[in-house]
């Protein structure tokens, strides 16, 4: 079976070839270098803001949302423009003659709520497509009601975001419609597309949109999960299914599986935290995140015993930093640039590419902003919402001739990875962050030259870690903080430092589950693999040990009726993961439901285990995304592991190294590096309650919200890769949480 990692060459030669190519065929690209940088504002009280605690916020937060004391309220996806590039300026010859003649804001989609916050009443152009923020705290139920309000072309013309999105109906997805898809567009002989309804000769999907809302980093139950069987689309008056029965009113006109309804239930039971949500619909979840559907989800919970006093999003110095690259038009509408990373394979897949590449940085949905900061420690949220992008982030200060001051890096102290704090605060000149990822950091602005200017830059290769560096002034470079507001005396500055104790030892420890994994009494070591399938001109699809998405294996233990599942822990219990990444690139590595704990990274002799892999399945008659090579997923291999794969044990080389220092905290996502196996332990009980606790005092009753086996028409949970584009073709497996613990022998 082959794999990128044999065809490295030939990946190098094909990046940066093909055309342009969008499902709009008018859509050219726009030069980046043209767009001027650090002009605009980071967009902050623009953010529309809810309030889903039973508490009155103060400050920043005085205008709130619907949402009090648990309430449901409304979160709708729409289409409306959003200023990303910055607005029209011909000083700066900004936008270039003959182009944007409509203006340079930019159609999107978002979530909105209702409000007219960050809103131009004149225009209705938006200072931003993210959001909203939603406030929770600490066991207070959020409810929202997710709507679908994306310009549905059987009622209305079709929006200009849909007509941009280069929509691939060869691969797995949602087909609201049941007509195009791997069902009804068939290969010929020859395994190429030819039907002109899959959309090889242009032709753009003209049906109903479907979303999926997930809460990443949620512990929710499956039902409310918003994994990629949730899909829904709007709800039509006289609307008929795809046999033509009428649909009821007040129902989306088509939905996937696990569709619950519109109100979800968020119990926000876990610890105090960064979580965020956004589209996850089959399919073309890389084609509405970057449309805009995003937001995020602090939970706070004023009990927390935090050691050190940190920076308050309410006095105005903890502020969200969405970092996301995006490419634009000569009209200056987004613009999925097939070109960025070209089709490999456009005869079978016309519209996918494995990763996209854009040419912009844009942070809280603006290009290139500046902030004007205080001389103080302000604390920064990242969320890395990029489809396929890494960031190695640094913050460098300028030089200031006038004092004899030389810039240099300014320290980022870690505070909390993706779900809650680190026991002590981390000092680090560098953060990598890849998609999914979200880090909490303190930087401190005291001691600079008064109006100096600091810049963020970013370092990280694409693909990560071996692709092509960053663009010099384009790509390296984030955004930039200005040292110019005078120090607001009414707020006490904040004094975190390196080591600075976060948690309290013993009333908010971080627990160390890795002591709950005992092989002894039958706790499970699972062995799984990143693979990469290659087509004649490179990657056709990835796959999540070597299975597709909708793979049914008939694994012993299966208890949904399409039986896709082959990872199904039983709740309260802690196994241990090895993830051997055989393909060539990095994958960030993300798990629905619940957390885990990083305990190592260890290379590997890449070629000697796929050439013993490769045997293996080919002696099995095993093809690419058709389950692992041993077949028997549950069959101990030499290691003591299950997953189906030939023991990693004899292939290892050198020392595992540790995670990173501001890695050991609880994480949902995890970058596992190519030719290495990354080793988590993963614990499907609540992040904050002990090791030790019974497996039956961690079940259906036992905690609100923590009811992980209320399946929802057959549907649990998914673990993929969060490069987008890589979920949206196969590289996502089900998975599924039971009461009795799966069967290894």
């Amino acid at each position: 079976m082959k794999t990128r990692m044999t065809i490295l060459m030939l990946g190098a030669l094909l990046l940066f070839a093909g055309i342009a190519g969008a499902a709009n065929s008018d859509q050219i690209l726009m030069n980046a270098a043209t767009i001027p940088q650090f002009v605009e504002p980071l967009p902050l009280l623009e953010f529309e803001f809810i309030n889903a605690t039973d508490m009155t916020l103060p400050g920043l937060l005085a205008p709130l949302g619907p949402g009090l004391n648990g309430a449901p309220f409304p979160v709708n996806a729409e289409e409306f423009r959003s200023q990303i590039l910055p607005q029209p300026n011909p000083a700066l010859l900004w936008p270039p003659a003959g182009t944007c003649t409509g203006g340079t804001a930019s159609f999107t989609y978002g979530y909105r709520s209702g409000s007219t916050a960050g809103i131009d009443p004149v225009t209705n152009i938006h200072t931003t497509y993210l959001g909203p923020v939603v406030i929770a705290k600490k066991g207070i139920t959020a409810r929202p009601t997710y709507g679908n309000n994306i310009p549905d072309p059987r009622v209305e013309p079709m929006g200009v975001v849909q007509t941009n999105l280069p929509i691939d109906m060869t691969l797995d997805w949602a087909d609201p419609l049941g007509t195009t898809g791997p069902v009804g567009c068939l290969p010929d002989a020859n395994g190429n597309y030819t039907n002109p309804d899959c959309g090889l000769l242009g032709q753009p999907y003209n049906g109903p949109m479907p979303i999926a809302t997930h809460l990443h980093g949620g512990e929710v139950a499956p039902a409310f999960d918003g994994g990629p069987d949730a899909w829904f689309t709007q709800d039509i008056a006289g609307a008929v299914d795809a046999l033509g029965n009428p649909v009821p009113d007040g129902m989306p006109d088509y939905s996937g599986a696990g569709w619950p309804g519109y109100e979800y239930t968020y119990p926000n039971n876990q610890q105090e935290s960064t979580i965020w949500f956004h589209d996850h619909a089959l399919g073309i979840t890389r084609l509405n995140v970057y449309a805009g559907l995003a937001g995020i989800q602090p939970i706070i919970d004023p009990a927390t015993p935090i050691l050190t006093p940190l920076p308050k999003l309410t006095d105005g110095y903890d502020i969200p930093l969405i970092i996301q690259d995006r490419s634009f038009d000569t009209n200056c509408e987004i613009f999925y640039n097939l070109a960025s990373n070209p089709q490999p394979n456009p005869t079978v897949h016309p519209f996918w590419i494995p990763e996209f590449i854009g040419d912009t940085i844009a942070v809280n949905g603006k290009t290139w902003p500046y902030l004007n900061v205080e001389p103080r420690q302000y604390r920064f949220r990242f969320v890395n919402g990029s489809n396929a992008r890494f960031y190695e982030l640094t913050i460098k200060s300028s030089d200031d001739p006038l004092s004899g001051y030389v810039g240099a890096k300014l320290p980022m102290l870690a505070i909390a990875t993706d779900d809650g704090y680190l026991a002590n605060a981390v000092s680090t000149n560098m953060l990598v962050i890849g998609p999914g990822e979200r880090y909490e950091i303190v930087v401190d602005f005291k001691g600079l030259p008064a109006n100096n200017i600091v810049t963020m830059f970013n370092s990280a290769r694409t693909p990560y870690p071996g692709g092509a560096q960053p663009i010099k002034g384009l790509t390296d470079r984030v955004m930039q903080f200005r040292v110019n507001l005078p120090f607001n005396n009414a707020v006490p500055d904040t004094t975190v430092a390196a080591g600075s104790p976060l948690r309290d030892p013993v009333l908010n420890p971080i627990l160390p589950i890795v002591t709950a994994h005992n092989p002894a009494l039958g706790s499970i070591t699972r062995q799984l693999t990143l693979n990469e399938v290659i087509g004649l001109g490179g990657p056709l699809e990835l796959v999540v040990n070597n299975s597709k998405f909708n793979l049914p294996l008939a694994t012993p233990g299966c208890n949904t009726p399409v039986c896709r599942e082959t990872e199904m822990p039983a709740v309260g219990d802690t196994e241990i993961w090895e993830i051997i990444n055989i393909s060539a690139d990095a994958h960030p590595m993300h798990t629905h439901l619940t957390s885990f704990h990083v305990l190592n990274r260890q290379p590997f002799k890449a070629a000697q285990y796929i050439a013993a892999y490769d045997a293996l399945a080919l002696a099995n008659g095993v093809g690419p995304g058709e389950g692992p090579p041993n077949i028997n997923y549950n069959v101990l291999n030499a290691d003591g592991a299950i997953g189906g794969n030939p023991a990693i044990g004899p292939f290892l080389k050198g020392k595992a190294r540790m995670p990173a220092a501001y890695e050991m905290g609880w994480k949902d996502t995890v970058i596992a590096y190519p030719g290495e196996v990354t080793r988590i332990a993963i614990r499907w009980a609540p992040t904050d309650q002990p090791v030790d606790l019974a497996q039956t005092d961690v079940g259906v009753n036992s905690y609100v919200g923590f009811n992980p086996m209320m399946l929802q028409g057959g549907v649990g949970y998914v673990w993929h890769c969060h490069i987008v584009d890589h979920e949206d073709n196969e590289m996502m497996r089900n998975y599924t949480v039971g009461i009795q613990r799966q069967t290894a022998f």
